[in-house]
């Protein structure tokens, strides 16, 4: 299951069970074991945990920009597989903080830009 995304908001998972939040692609709680998950809002903000530019394999495609995969840690808490948009901080030591900014992209990656903290 893919995160469901607005303008303004992503959504995740809540055990119903013991209100641990959960990523989209979860089936069941990874603190009390049950099935009832149901959705619920986040923040939208958190920290890219690791990330890898993906280059076109078509050089010769409509769209042969690379491609900036990153796995982000929530403030929230769970991590999600996401595309990051926009470019890195010059400086390698800089705390980078991600905030929501699109809609989910038809691959079913949330899109995150990146700003310093």
């Amino acid at each position: 299951m893919a995160p469901h995304a607005t303008q303004n908001c992503i959504t995740i998972l809540r055990c119903g069970s013991c209100t641990t939040l959960h990523a989209p692609e979860t089936a069941r709680c990874s603190s009390c074991g049950g099935a009832n998950l149901e959705s619920a809002h986040c923040s939208g903000t958190g920290s890219i945990v690791s990330w890898k530019v993906v280059e076109p394999l078509d050089v010769g495609a409509q769209d042969d920009s690379s491609v900036t995969l990153a796995i982000v840690e929530l403030d929230d808490g769970p991590w999600l597989y996401s595309k990051i948009e926009g470019s890195f901080p010059e400086c390698a030591e800089a705390r980078v903080r991600v905030a929501f900014r699109s809609t989910v992209c038809e691959d079913g990656f949330p899109v995150f830009g990146v700003c310093a903290a």
